[in-house]
């Protein structure tokens, strides 16, 4: 047996853990059970990668693989930051409200052309702005 933390070829057997021996490094002490890693092969989690840059939903990905939804998103995310890097914003950013509804869930009135709007950064680190709009004073006529 190997050791997986020093690397060292001198083990010992150390007892049993839930049926399955359990060895001892000579050199470090560290003691171990498992042969094999733990988790799901690497090679598997680059296919599952691979899979939702084609376009396949994580839901999917994560019963093909028999596990759950968040563990793919994690290896997705995990993937991304080691690959790429996180864009900085060049210049001013432009925000379309009319299209933003959706993830607002309540639209009280249109942008409308003209409107004047101010996208102020708060923390462009994480892609935080403000939006600023000027409210345009209704004239009431009395007849």
């Amino acid at each position: 047996m190997k050791c997986r933390k020093c690397n060292s070829t001198k083990s010992v057997k150390n007892g049993q853990h839930l049926g399955k021996q359990r060895y001892k490094c000579s050199q470090c002490g560290y003691q171990f059970t498992r042969e094999t890693p733990k988790g799901i092969d690497p090679s598997k989690k680059a296919n599952a990668i691979l899979l939702y840059i084609l376009g396949l939903s994580m839901n999917a990905i994560a019963q093909m693989y028999e596990v759950n939804t968040s563990t793919v998103m994690r290896w997705i995310r995990n993937f991304a930051l080691k690959v790429y890097e996180k864009p900085t914003p060049a210049g001013d950013v432009v925000i379309e409200l009319d299209e933003m509804w959706h993830f607002i869930h309540s639209k009280k009135q249109n942008a409308g052309f003209g409107r004047h709007i101010a996208v102020l950064p708060v923390n462009w680190s994480t892609g935080n702005a403000e939006v600023a709009t000027v409210q345009h004073s209704q004239k009431c006529s009395n007849d």
